[in-house]
């Protein structure tokens, strides 16, 4: 039995010994652990500017209000709301009987006005060769002198009665200044109007579009003259443009508002005047929100320890983690502005800080040999 038992325990130690000569060498432990790989986001320096969106209505840059200068019967009108037109068509017109036989009458005033005046030379022609041979007294002649004189400043009258009378009748037509369309009509075929009753609201087709808007009274001394604003409209899926500030009304209007005039410098298709406007106006915020040691980082880069301040996670020149106190100053658009012992461009974990350790050796997503546990 005994011989047995060592015969046991010898075939055990050989089969050990050979299971160890097939197994691989063992490798040395690495102690080290791989980097962890985050998204980073630079830090930025805060802007000490917010935006504020206003609700405006586009209008055209060049529009006009259209009225005759003499009043009259209204005998043509054919153009409507929305109606477009070139520069120089007519696009009203007064009866203008009166005007017509007004300016006929003129021109026969001149008529006659010019036929006394030849008259009294041709008297005066003789009565001074009449003076020099000495047949004729000097009284006479300065009668002539003085007919002559009258005779002519009746011309003059009669000349600037024509005129006028033409220029009237020249106002019973309504022209277009330029190349457009109708945007409100006041008037009716057959109504009689009164001189500079208005007739028509015109836009331009070509001259570009104005934004109009009103800013609050709290905020519009920091609204600049010629500052570049941002302008969308809904109408047209939300397209952009920009616009210069052009004028920036002195007096409020209701509620305490400001009118304020944007000039767009793009073009927009589709863009029409009436359309409704956002504006997002730049506005320069309160200097205790914002200071000039401040940086935006991303919201989701804060972390926030059981007891003290919010931190960032910090990557130092080794790409190790270092913990870096702040204070949120004030929250917007998924940033956070926050003051602390960062610099412009350096870089913070942004996003699953919950994840990560100080002191852990990191690697970013998207530069160099990226392993993934």
């Amino acid at each position: 039995m005994i011989k047995q038992g060592w015969l046991v325990v010898l075939v055990i130690i050989l089969a050990v010994l050979i299971l160890a000569g097939c197994s691989p060498a063992s490798e040395p432990l690495d102690t080290s652990s791989s980097p962890r790989l985050v998204d980073v986001a630079n830090v930025e320096p805060a802007e000490s500017m917010s935006w504020m969106t206003l609700p405006g209505r586009v209008e055209s840059s060049r529009r006009t209000t259209l009225s005759f200068e003499v009043t009259g019967q209204v005998e043509y009108l054919t153009l409507d709301v929305g109606d477009a037109f070139q520069r120089g068509d007519i696009l009203a017109r007064l009866n203008g009987e009166r005007y017509q036989l007004t300016y006929e009458r003129s021109k026969a005033a001149e008529v006659e006005a010019r036929t006394g005046l030849a008259d009294v030379q041709r008297e005066l022609r003789r009565l001074t060769r009449l003076r020099q041979g000495g047949h004729t007294s000097e009284a006479t002649l300065e009668n002539a002198e003085a007919a002559v004189a009258g005779a002519r400043a009746r011309v003059d009258s009669a000349v600037a009665s024509r005129k006028l009378a033409a220029r009237d009748l020249e106002q019973t037509s309504l022209r277009a200044p330029f190349d457009g369309t109708v945007a409100r009509r006041h008037a009716e075929p057959g109504q009689r109007v009164a001189a500079n009753e208005v007739i028509f609201n015109l836009v331009s087709s070509g001259d570009g579009f104005d934004v109009l808007t009103r800013v609050p009274e709290n905020v519009i001394g920091q609204v600049q003259a010629e500052s570049l604003q941002s302008v969308s409209v809904p109408a047209l899926d939300g397209a952009q443009t920009t616009a210069r500030v052009t004028h920036i009304g002195s007096h409020a209007a209701d509620g305490n508002d400001y009118p304020v005039i944007l000039r767009m410098t793009g073009s927009m298709a589709g863009l029409r005047s009436g359309m409704t406007a956002e504006v997002s106006f730049k506005i320069a915020t309160d200097s205790m929100t914002t200071s000039v040691d401040s940086f935006r980082v991303p919201l989701t880069s804060l972390l926030y320890p059981v007891l003290g301040e919010p931190r960032v996670l910090l990557l130092d020149d080794a790409n190790q983690l270092v913990s870096v106190p702040v204070k949120v100053l004030s929250v917007a658009d998924g940033e956070a502005v926050v003051t602390g012992g960062l610099q412009v461009g350096q870089k913070v974990v942004a996003r699953g800080v919950e994840f990560v350790s100080i002191g852990d050796r990191v690697s970013i997503l998207g530069q160099g040999p990226q392993q993934f546990h």
